[in-house]
């Protein structure tokens, strides 16, 4: 399998999502997102993964690449190939097809529950119980016409959908394994804005180990979805 890979930050690894690629012996290339590199096209490929970035999705304005790359989401999307967005992914998804982003009442940031709704709703079994995910983030979007909601929290109500067969978007971020999320500790928390769902960094080391809960979702969700024809 060929997985394309769209990046919004330079520097940060794909985690989890690297690592199940590596464990089913599929190859994956990344596309760095900037005003130097603008697709202009879909290469070919198996899978897409979209990652998440600082901006937001609505900030055309000053990444005028957003129209374009939220342009070949969703031609990905309706040629039937497998999409998979997490946190801005998401979001871009969302916005590809027509739904509304835009920011949260807080942010959300440190390990908070995440809740299956009706599983196996929409052909994909997200969550078979409910999970501390990792959430970093601060924007949320409503859900496009036609999409299947498959997992809420109590600050976010959109945490999870799928839309079709062949797509899915997650708000959390079951890709960040330990190293990610010590690097956004040293790096970023300090510059996030103060919310009731911010956690502290000392909060978010001492449950670190569910980072592995997340790969563990990770590698589930991919399997099946790319299993389906």
């Amino acid at each position: 399998m060929d997985i394309l890979i769209f990046k919004h930050i330079y520097n940060e690894p794909a985690g989890h999502a690297e690592q199940w690629a590596d464990e089913r012996g599929h190859s994956y290339v990344y596309h760095y997102w900037d005003e130097d590199h603008v697709l202009t096209g879909l290469p070919e490929f198996d899978l897409l993964i979209i990652m998440g970035g600082m901006m937001g999705a609505y900030d055309e304005s000053e990444y005028p690449w957003l129209v374009t790359e939220k342009r070949l989401i969703r031609e990905a999307v309706e040629s039937g190939r497998k999409v998979v967005g997490i946190c801005l992914g998401a979001q871009l998804i969302a916005s590809a097809l027509g739904a509304r982003v835009y920011k949260n009442i807080h942010a959300e940031i440190g390990f908070h529950r995440v809740i299956p709704v009706q599983p196996g709703t929409g052909g994909i079994s997200l969550l078979p119980e409910p999970i501390d995910a990792f959430q970093w983030h601060g924007d949320t979007f409503d859900l496009p016409d036609g999409a299947c909601l498959v997992a809420t929290s109590e600050n976010i109500k959109n945490q999870a959908f799928t839309f079709g067969n062949n797509t899915l978007a997650l708000q959390f971020h079951p890709e960040m394994n330990h190293d990610i999320i010590g690097g956004l500790l040293r790096n970023s928390w300090e510059k996030e804005a103060s919310s009731p769902w911010k956690q502290s960094r000392e909060a978010i080391l001492s449950r670190i180990d569910l980072a592995d809960q997340g790969r563990t979702v990770l590698f589930r969700l991919l399997d099946e979805l790319t299993a389906r024809k």
